[in-house]
């Protein structure tokens, strides 16, 4: 018999035995030619495999994701029909296009899908056999089909179980923790059990049981809620403590359409762990710094994600062999990697624990982040009041019986005993001193041995850049120092430095620098002698899930891997940060506890910006009632602007506004109005706390100011309802209208009407029942829009918000051992409201669906609206554009920056109708683009080169198609650009394909496994002198090529042509939860950027932001402007800062680290103008109450103000006054002997 085999790679081996078996046993000649689909990605192989199908008896091929998961199907089928060779085609997942294609009959349709999908080495064998009957003429006994079990469970010992019951009187030992494992039930088929036996050894030699379950998908299997409720439950409670599920992409996959998975977990209620089993060879895993492949990773890690499983470590790799010369075809098998599995085993049953170890004598570890490592900032976290959520959690903690010695009587409490104990900064401190605040020490000799114990190439890079273990930092008579307080069965301790600020000089030329050797020590100390149950760390975030190693699916090798290590990792983590939040939850095996943003409010006016509007007022007035003042007005309103430095603002000279100064004013309205109507963060948010009073009144407003989904604006809802043209409000807010309001007046009354309906609806307790009576009474009749904002209002939005406390139940829900559900993440005030609740395990996106056809038409306008600013100002369009990705942006916006990258391009995406994916691109036409193609260098952050290696190689795609297109160099800048260094490269002696290759490089990024820009690290630790010294770290952390066929090729000098080629640069800011003054991010990878290409060409270029905070609305902005936005919305802003002091220690800790970014920002942009400094030093450090005020909750927030300001003014970045000068050096001084004397 002659069979040509098209069969999945698990089943080749079984295959391979099965034809081996029947030619011994049954004497049948057979030749087989046994191939995968994926093998037929091959040219010459597929010609190989339609030869031998024309001759062959029979052909049968056995499929994954249909017609597309073979890219030779239809030559096959094509050739077979020509010769009428008989064919039999199915799916795994039923697919009728698919089957369709067969030709046997149904009769031997059936039997064969039968014996295929039955599986096991008796149904090949007797497949092959039948095989022979029915096509090759045969006369052999073949058994019909066997079924195997479709889900039982399993134990090496015993066989197949089909009860729990039977399990349990088997292998159950009463009293350990119970560890249940999901596993498809192919191995049942295979006859490949190497796996689930050494997981199930492991478990049992760890001390707990192993209950494992085999499971199937399909028509005749029982679902996962019937697994569960009849495998892992017993009357209705769970017998297993945590569950590790093998299973690829969502287990949604075995269960009904009509189950929720985070139902069936939630009823179960334990972790749910997955296990990596890795496509790639144990050797490609291995050298890879990416871990696991961009495919695997959306079924391996995202989709699991969406579960709310904690993602862990590969266990097995792919292993290939030698073509077998029976079969023609490698047999591919998955080997077990025994340390991965172990780590794996180790921390699940750690989970498993902690459902066993009673409260009271439950270890628990705290860790408040603390970059920069000073005491101004300790429990650094975005958004977050640390201190006061700390206590929020001890005070649950107590209630539920976990050991404490003592309650802090308030937050502040709590912070200045911390601060009394030792902390990462010890200027003030003798080494004595320092020694007797230690709250332990950990000996030479046990720190020697914990470091013996890594592996080799680890104790070899800490050697290289830290010396001899123990190292410096620390180090006190060879002893290493633990700061931290000990609170009964509780350590609060600070997470260690990071390195950079304690070797500042690692910043030039290490910016994959390993972790200190106290940092590893402080981790093993919380394991090994505290012996902590579990660990929290508290909020976004630290730096150990940002140490050097792969990005996902980490080995025993990667730091953050060592550092965690099987310690059960809670993690409390802001949810519209996903992209940072996703790197925790991969590389740091963390259970994510998503916390709310702090409460958003409008800005409003203040200060002298509220004079000019009364003045603007005024002066609308005289225009009509009296004209005699409009000269004097006119006067005073100038100097109020100058007095206000909005002029600067405008950019517009005292000749320029007088030239036209009703133009002038209408400009001026427009930009106040902008001003106030934009929307800060109330204070900071404390975990467990929903908002109340009137700070839910305001935050509902914001949450609903855009459209929710197909929930109406609430401020455009009552503005139609009025009858005003919303878009032609916000787009002309200067413009003066006939009942003599501008636009800008109309929208702050909708802003107050919008506050006033949801006072007055709060007041009747936001019951939907009394909608139509409260809108009658406000607007004299009801409204659909409106009515259906308010029903959202009252049916989720606010039991939404009203469930915030569980941040703090499932902080302590993850601490006892449960499952804390999933749920997705983004930024709520974006409308994107229906993310919330809080407090969930937060995922993120599908990446192959990015970007999104909604991203699409956003990037469209970003780009649409980025060129048209250029062209205002420059006349041209620019040929090159850089710009900045992040990966959270990426996530928050399904992609808004990438589309906006391939429209610059002219190349728009071809998206999958059935799954929104995106499965190619193609070029828009010039006549359609109606512009040139823009050449584009990307920033991409380290994050992003982690969690997006497909777009990666999408862009890469994309330029080598635009490079490749027939047009002129006018009409398409990137082939000009490329032709030309192809020419240059040639000449140089580089042949063609490698030019072209290298001339197509637009992609730059950190080093592999290394993160940032290295400029804020130098800004941070003081460590520059002049903008040269920042410009060459930018250009030493960034100059990392990526592409197709690289993954960080260093190329410094091709990172600076690329730059000196750039005209314009973006970064685009999608959210206004926090701003570009707010993170070092935003000045580090942007401003870091212009500040290289000016150092590079000797002038800055044009840079831009692009808001698109209000997707249907996008703004650009030049990086000046946003600052001064920032600056005058938020920073100096009394609305602000007095919702920040209602926080003590955290506001002030914010205050502190404002000044830092705005020297940060002065540094790289120079756009911090000498008002602005004034203005800072006037408000948070020269007033005498807010002194006061710092020296009771923070001094140290105010010494490094006051250590940044003058730092300002003596890099001549500020030219203030002496008197000024005097001031802030005199309470420098003062401070300093404070803080001397306070020791």
């Amino acid at each position: 018999m002659i069979v040509a085999f098209i069969a999945l790679s698990h089943e080749v081996k079984i295959i391979t035995l099965a034809i081996k078996s029947v030619i011994k046993k049954a004497g049948i000649p057979i030749d087989v030619f046994l191939q995968t689909a994926e093998d037929m990605a091959d040219q010459q192989k597929l010609d190989e495999f339609i030869d031998f199908a024309r001759r062959s008896n029979i052909v049968v091929m056995h499929l994954m994701g249909g017609k597309k998961s073979f890219t030779g199907f239809d030559s096959v089928v094509s050739a077979l029909r020509e010769v009428n060779v008989p064919l039999f085609v199915s799916d795994v997942q039923f697919d009728n296009e698919v089957a369709s294609c067969s030709t046997v009959n149904q009769d031997d349709y059936q039997k064969i899908h039968q014996y295929i999908s039955y599986g096991g080495l008796e149904n090949y064998e007797n497949l092959l056999i039948f095989l022979a009957n029915r096509f090759a003429g045969g006369h052999f006994e073949a058994k019909p089909p066997k079924k195997m079990p479709l889900q039982a469970i399993y134990h090496p010992k015993f066989g197949h179980i089909s009860t729990l019951e039977e399990y349990m009187d088997k292998a159950y030992v009463h009293g350990r923790p119970t560890v249940g494992i999901l596993f498809h039930n192919d191995p049942l088929k295979t006859g490949d059990k190497d796996l689930a036996d050494n997981l199930i050894y492991s478990i049992e030699q760890h001390g707990a049981n192993a209950i494992l379950v085999f499971l199937s998908i399909g028509d005749a299997a029982k679902s996962l809620k019937w697994v569960v409720e009849n495998y892992f439950m017993k009357d209705g409670k769970p017998v297993v403590d945590v569950v590790i599920s093998t299973l690829a992409h969502s287990v949604a996959a075995f269960m009904p359409n009509s189950e929720s998975v985070n139902d069936l977990f939630r009823m179960l209620g334990v972790p749910i762990i997955k296990a990596i089993m890795a496509y790639n060879t144990f050797e490609e895993w291995l050298a890879s710094p990416l871990g696991l492949s961009p495919t695997e990773v959306a079924w391996n890690v995202v989709m699991p994600e969406f579960d709310g499983m904690i993602i862990t470590v590969p266990i097995t790799a792919r292993e290939v062999s030698e073509i077998d010369p029976s079969t023609r075809a490698k047999i591919t098998s998955y080997v077990i990697i025994p340390e991965r599995l172990e780590k794996l085993v180790r921390l699940s049953i750690n989970w498993a624990k902690l459902r066993h170890i009673p409260n009271e004598k439950k270890r628990v570890a705290i860790i408040f982040h603390n970059y920069p490592p000073r005491n101004d900032n300790i429990g650094s976290a975005a958004g977050l009041d640390v201190a006061a959520s700390a206590l929020n959690l001890l005070r649950e903690m107590q209630k539920q019986g976990y050991l404490l010695d003592y309650l802090p009587e308030n937050s502040q409490k709590l912070m200045d005993t911390i601060i009394s104990g030792l902390t990462n900064e010890q200027r003030w401190l003798s080494p004595d001193e320092i020694a007797a605040r230690a709250v332990a020490k950990i000996s030479y000799e046990q720190y020697f041995k914990w470091f013996n114990e890594l592996p080799a190439d680890v104790r070899e890079k800490m050697e290289k850049h830290w010396g001899k273990p123990p190292g410096k930092l620390f180090n006190y008579k060879g002893d290493l120092l633990v700061p931290g307080i000990i609170n009964g069965n509780v350590f609060i301790g600070l997470q260690p430095p990071r390195g950079y600020t304690t070797d500042p000089a690692s910043i030039y030329h290490s910016p994959d620098l390993p972790p200190p050797h106290h940092y590893y020590a402080y981790y093993r100390w919380i394991r090994d002698v505290f012996k902590a149950d579990v660990i929290i760390h508290f909020g976004k975030h630290g730096t150990m899930e940002w140490l050097p190693g792969k990005s996902v699916g980490l080995s025993a090798s990667c730091f953050p891997d060592i550092i965690i290590s099987d310690i059960p990792n809670v993690y409390p983590y802001l949810i519209d940060d996903p992209g940072e939040g996703t790197c925790a939850k991969r590389r740091s095996y963390a259970c994510l506890i998503d916390y709310l943003i702090p409460v958003m409010c409008n800005a409003d006016s203040y200060d002298d910006l509220a004079r000019v509007h009364v003045q603007l007022k005024e002066y609308y007035h005289a225009k009509t009632a009296d004209s005699g003042k409009l000269e004097t007005l006119k006067k005073l309103i100038w100097e109020a602007v100058v007095k206000a430095n909005l002029h600067s603002d405008l950019n517009i000279t005292m000749d320029e506004a007088f030239a036209n100064f009703d133009v002038f004013v209408e400009r001026l309205h427009s930009y106040l109005s902008e001003l106030s109507d934009a929307q800060i963060a109330d204070g900071l948010h404390i975990l467990g706390e929903p908002p109340t009073g009137s700070r839910l009144e305001e935050f509902l407003v914001a949450l609903t100011r855009l459209n929710n989904g197909d929930v109406p604006s609430l401020r455009q809802s009552i503005a139609e309802l009025m009858g005003y043209d919303y878009d032609s409000l916000l787009a002309n807010r200067g413009a003066l209208r006939h009942d003599k309001k501008t636009n800008g007046d109309i929208i702050e009354e909708l802003n107050q009407l919008a506050l006033e309906l949801i006072k007055r609806f709060h007041a009747l307790g936001f019951k939907a029942e009394n909608i139509d009576s409260l809108l009658y009474e406000m607007f004299g009749k009801t409204d659909a829009r409106l009515r259906k904002c308010l029903f959202y209002i009252s049916n989720f939005l606010v039991p939404a918000l009203n469930s915030t406390v569980e941040e703090l139940t499932n902080t302590l829900s993850a601490c006892n051992g449960n499952y804390v559900p999933a749920g997705p993440s983004g930024a709520p005030t974006r409308g994107n409201a229906d993310i919330l609740p809080t407090g969930r395990n937060f995922y993120s996106v599908d990446p192959l669906c990015i970007p999104s056809v909604a991203a699409w038409e956003v990037g469209v306008n970003l780009a649409d609206s980025l060129l048209k600013r250029y062209l205002q100002e420059e006349g041209k369009y620019p040929e090159t554009v850089a710009i900045v990705v992040w990966a959270t942006d990426c996530m928050r916006t399904n992609g808004e920056d990438i589309a906006e990258i391939l429209y610059l391009m002219g190349v728009r995406p071809i998206w999958e109708e059935s799954s929104g994916r995106v499965v190619g691109l193609e070029p828009i036409p010039i006549e359609v683009l109606k512009r040139p193609r823009i050449d584009v260098n990307i920033r991409i952050s380290g994050l992003f080169r982690d969690t997006f290696p497909n777009l990666i190689h999408l862009i890469d795609e994309a330029v080598a198609l635009v490079a490749g297109l027939d047009e002129s160099p006018e009409e398409n800048y990137i082939k000009k650009h490329v032709e030309d260094e192809i020419s240059e490269l040639i000449k140089q002696g580089v042949d063609i394909a490698k030019a072209r290759e290298e001339a197509c490089y637009r992609i730059f990024g950190d080093i592999p496994g290394g993160y940032g820009s290295g400029v804020n690290e130098a800004i941070d630790s003081k460590n520059w002198k002049s903008q040269v010294d920042l410009a060459n770290i930018y250009i030493n952390w960034g100059c990392y090529v990526y592409s197709r066929k690289k993954f960080g090729l260093r190329a410094p000098e091709l990172f600076k042509k690329r730059l000196s080629k750039v005209n314009l640069t973006v970064k685009n800011w999608d959210q206004r939860e926090y701003d570009a003054l707010q993170i070092d991010d935003a000045y580090s990878y942007h401003a870091g950027m212009d500040l290289a290409i000016k150092v590079i060409t000797g002038k800055a270029p044009r840079s831009y932001y692009g808001d698109s905070s209000d997707p249907k609305r996008v703004k650009i902005r030049s990086t000046a402007e946003e600052i001064r936005y920032c600056f005058r919305t938020r920073l100096i802003n009394p609305k602000w800062i007095e919702s920040m002091k209602r926080h003590g220690y955290h506001g002030a800790s914010e205050f502190s680290r404002q000044i830092d970014y705005v020297l940060g920002w002065d540094a790289t942009a120079e756009v911090i103008e000498d008002w602005m400094y004034e203005e800072l030093a006037k408000k948070f450090v020269l007033d005498e109450t807010m002194q006061k005020w710092l020296k009771e909750v923070n001094p140290y927030a105010l010494y490094n103000m006051l250590e940044r300001l003058l730092e300002a003014i003596e890099r001549g970045m500020w030219k203030a006054s002496e008197d000024v000068k005097r001031q802030l050096q005199q309470l420098y001084l003062q401070v300093d002997g404070l803080l001397e004397g306070g020791r």
